[in-house]
């Protein structure tokens, strides 16, 4: 019984490591995860992307897309009568 607690902690504490890194917050993942168990892990699903993690995101992004050739912005025109172009 107390090997199957042990190993229910472990494996709550790894999937919230693991979802918490996707959102920059691998430790938080890791505490939540192993001290509140199912309950944590749902925690760490609702938390919020850190900024960092968003800007690494964008810049992975931007280098994929220099990669392939493809623009950095797209530009679109507007609807209006002038030629004004506006990032999407």
């Amino acid at each position: 019984m107390a090997g199957l607690i042990v190993v229910s902690c472990i494996l709550t504490a790894l999937i919230g490591v693991a979802i918490g890194n996707r959102k920059g917050r691998a430790l938080q993942g890791l505490l939540l995860g192993l001290l509140l168990s199912v309950i944590g892990i749902l925690i760490v699903v609702f938390l919020p992307v850190t900024d960092e993690m968003k800007v690494r995101r964008a810049q992975e992004k931007m280098r994929l897309q220099q990669r392939r050739g493809e623009p950095l912005i797209r530009l679109r025109r507007s609807r209006g009568k002038g030629k004004d172009l506006t990032p999407q």
